[in-house]
């Protein structure tokens, strides 16, 4: 029955593979052409919930009617729900927000003429990356730049008359996909490393495992008896998902209706209320807030350590903003941006260490020095995805005209991205979140011009999307999720899950990147960008102009920031009641941040009043109540999300002239 192999877990899979192409052709159309509420962009994406509930609502309850023995058991719908947690990597802010149109953007700039045009020519860059030709030099010098036919229509819309131009993406496609294969592999290798060390040495919470376990079910459960998982048959959690459906069904209403229903205000803004004294320098963060009650929810299950470090570190610094602006000559306010980036780093130096013996174990499973145990299966398996996917990361950017140094140093900060964002999902468990403050051009800045060139710029810059951006979507956040998903699982079997999530992502980037190409030839009302392009060349004649100082302001605002880190981890590892972690302040001064510290608040809140008033047991009791909550607002979503489109489906409505309840977009 447990065997990966066997019938049961092979229609397992195809299920799977059958909901991830669901996922690759909906959530595009979906987010980007219907401009409707993203749907798989957070780590619980409304899309993998919903096909996760038709499972256990609908086509499990059918099956039993069938007979008992066709049910898919716990441990079937936790690998179901895996790989298509893999799945939901691609189509959204996981990568095909970005890519390929980045590529496109990049092309067109380079032949747009000018400095860029020239650094493009003088460099040499490879055109197997690109669709269209990039500019060269002629035999007396000149610059000479091309149409960008290809990219252009890409970016706009086809031509009249014109046909997809499938064969000129296909070296481009295989060229990228070979780095970003490499990104997958060695952060699904990295996180096969860090979960068992974190889940059963360091026993970290993962919030966002109850949300999975809860519609997954107990593995011990009898699915003959009680096909339904426990939380479905708890009162307690129908009151607070149905609270939350009631709240967004008016709120949805009253936007279709045009105020006939009556609206539930979840958001506020005092700036009006502010405009006298030292609230009129008040930062938007203590003037403008919404909740949002999948936070609320969340939050109830984070440690209160890492709750208070969040909602605290963000109030705090809105208020140090705040009076700063008002009482301190030219203020610098963006200093926490350097701060956070030294506290990364001294979060990312603590993990390591706190995993440095696993990490040996990993490496001896690698050698083939350690016994043959199903754990150092999995381990071995682990480490090689991890070590082969970084050895080709570092050769893929050598080939592309990256100095070999930088490529290692690239990898490197590759790697501390998908470190830090797995480890500050497994402690805080924050749904929506991507690693902007660490960056390999973070690590890039540090440097002097003259060890540079424009190949690094532009790769470095491009790095931002495919490892910083796409970490909204961490591959190895998915991997530590998936991997906890089954309860029961063998080391054995989460080895196999190791491989089988990259195939899937393997598979959807072919998919995925088709209907991605696809819609974009065939809609000019996309609305994504790339966020990065050749801009990042043109940096290269103002560093070159400029003079290189290591010790800045910018230095020393990191240093404080690592210093400040490592302390903080010290007092948390030495005292067990300290209340403030350094995760916290990577959420100050971002948009995230900024948005969710309220809900962050009253979760813990909640939390910490029921506890202190009326005990450990009835936490516990309350726990399905905040999972409801959770539940009920990605339902609402997933309701409202199918509302408009089931009006331009009826009634052949142009969409943009139909209204939309978005419960939240991401920038």
């Amino acid at each position: 029955m447990r065997n990966w192999f066997s019938i049961r877990n092979g229609i397992a899979v195809l299920v799977a593979l059958l909901g991830s192409v669901i996922i690759w052709g909906v959530v595009p159309y979906n987010n980007f052409s219907l401009n409707n509420t993203y749907i798989s962009d957070s780590f619980i994406p409304e899309i993998v919930i919903a096909l996760m509930l038709l499972l256990v609502l609908l086509i499990n309850p059918l099956l039993r009617l069938v007979g008992p023995r066709w049910v898919l058991s716990r441990s079937q719908v936790a690998l179901i729900s895996g790989l298509m947690l893999f799945s939901a990597i691609l189509p959204g802010n996981g990568l095909m927000r970005m890519f390929p149109r980045f590529v496109a953007q990049i092309n067109q700039e380079m032949n747009a003429g000018g400095v860029t045009s020239k650094i493009a020519a003088e460099v040499g860059f490879r055109s197997s990356l690109f669709p269209d030709p990039l500019p060269e030099l002629t035999a007396d010098g000149q610059v000479r730049t091309y149409e960008t036919p290809i990219s252009d229509q890409f970016l706009d819309e086809l031509y009249e008359g014109q046909s997809v131009p499938w064969s000129a993406w296909v070296v481009p496609m295989a060229a990228w996909g070979m780095l970003i294969f490499a990104l997958w592999m060695m952060m699904t290798g990295l996180g096969g490393i860090v979960y068992p060390q974190w889940r059963e040495q360091e026993r970290l919470p993962f919030p966002l495992l109850n949300v999975y376990h809860a519609l997954i079910g107990d593995p011990e459960d009898d699915v003959s008896a009680r096909v339904l998982p426990a939380c479905f048959y708890n009162k307690v959690f129908w009151i607070g998902c149905i609270s939350v459906m009631i709240i967004h069904a008016f709120r949805g209403l009253s936007i279709f209706t045009h105020g006939a229903f009556p609206d539930f205000p979840l958001s506020w803004d005092l700036s009006p209320y502010f405009t006298d004294g030292l609230m009129r320098s008040a930062s938007g963060t203590l003037k403008n807030q919404m909740i949002f009650f999948s936070i609320v929810g969340v939050a109830f299950f984070i440690p209160s350590r890492y709750s208070i470090s969040i909602w605290g570190w963000v109030y705090g610094y809105a208020w140090y903003i705040t009076l700063g602006n008002a009482y301190i000559p030219a203020f610098r306010e963006g200093q926490v941006d350097n701060q956070a980036f030294g506290a990364l780093l001294a979060i990312a130096v603590w993990v390591l260490w706190l995993g440095r013996s696993h990490w040996a174990t990993v490496g001896r499973a690698m050698l083939g020095r350690a016994r043959g145990s199903d754990e150092n299966f999995r381990d071995a398996v682990a480490g090689w995805m991890f070590a082969l996917g970084g050895a080709g990361i570092v050769l893929w950017l050598y080939w592309a005209g990256c100095s070999l140094w930088w490529s290692v140093l690239a990898m490197v900060g590759c790697a501390l991205v998908a470190l830090l964002m797995a480890r500050i999902i497994a402690e805080t468990g924050i749904p929506v979140l991507w690693m902007g403050r660490m960056s390999v051009a973070g690590l890039t800045a540090l440097l002097p011009a003259s060890w540079l060139s424009p190949v690094i710029l532009l790769f470095s810059s491009v790095l931002g999307v495919l490892v910083g951006r796409m970490s909204a979507m961490s591959a190895a956040v998915i991997t530590t999720l998936a991997l906890g998903m089954d309860r029961t699982a063998n080391p054995k079997t989460q080895a196999r899950l190791l491989l089988g999530g990259l195939a899937v992502l393997l598979l959807g980037f072919v998919i995925c990147g088709a209907v991605h190409l696809n819609m974009g030839y065939h809609s000019s009302q996309i609305t994504t960008q790339a966020k990065v392009g050749a801009a990042a060349i043109n940096d290269w004649s103002r560093m070159e102009r400029e003079p290189y100082h290591f010790f800045t302001p910018e230095r020393t605002d990191q240093a404080v920031g690592m210093g400040g880190g490592l302390g903080l981890l010290w007092a948390c590892s030495r005292f067990p009641s300290w209340p403030i972690h350094p995760v916290g302040i990577i959420f100050c001064r971002i948009s995230i941040g900024n948005l969710m510290w309220f809900s962050v608040f009253l979760g813990w809140l909640f939390k910490t009043a029921i506890t202190r008033l009326f005990g450990g047991g009835a936490y516990r009791k309350s726990r399905p109540f905040f999972l409801g909550l959770i539940i009920g607002e990605l339902l609402s979503i997933i309701i409202w999300t199918l509302v408009p489109v089931i009006i331009i489906w009826l009634t052949g409505a142009n969409p943009a002239d139909v209204p939309r309840y978005m419960l939240m977009r991401y920038p």
